[in-house]
């Protein structure tokens, strides 16, 4: 395990003026003001440094020191197996919205999928009474049998 620098304890992380202070092993507290302190963690991925943010170090929601640790632990491990920590959590941001947008997706009843076609397309339609027959089609035959309509995997 890579050495702690010394001289951050907790003490330092409340009243470190303005810079950059070293915990050791890639971790660092970030100052631009008395009020925005900050968690960094430094890596070397391939040939690129990279800083990846870590949370606040004051204020509500603060990350502690000993987390922070913790988490430059973690992060430091994924860096030894090559993995960019950056990258992994661009793509889990990624993942983690296209299954919300799914979950939405699918959440839609056949009534309200067959009325968003309707209303992107009826236009081009020439013909008033065509489209009402479409309408009259659905509202008898389907809708009372439609339930929420599951995509297909």
């Amino acid at each position: 395990m890579p050495r702690r620098a010394a001289g951050l304890g907790a003490a330092k992380v409340r009243t470190a003026g303005v810079g950059r202070f070293a915990d050791g092993g890639g971790l660092y507290l970030l100052v631009r003001s008395e009020s925005a302190r900050f968690w960094l963690f430094r890596y070397t991925a391939g040939e690129r440094k990279r800083e990846m943010g870590l949370g606040t170090a004051s204020g509500r929601g603060a990350v502690t020191l000993a987390d922070a640790r913790v988490k430059a632990d973690d992060l430091r491990r994924l860096v030894k197996a090559g993995v960019d920590p950056l990258n992994r959590r661009g793509a889990e941001a990624v993942a983690a919205k296209a299954a919300e947008q799914e979950a939405v997706v699918r959440a839609k009843t056949f009534r309200e999928a067959a009325a968003l076609y309707f209303d992107a397309n009826e236009a081009a339609w020439r013909n008033a009474k065509h489209r009402q027959q479409w309408r009259n089609t659905l509202e008898t035959y389907a809708y009372p049998f439609s339930v929420t309509c599951p995509l297909p995997r």
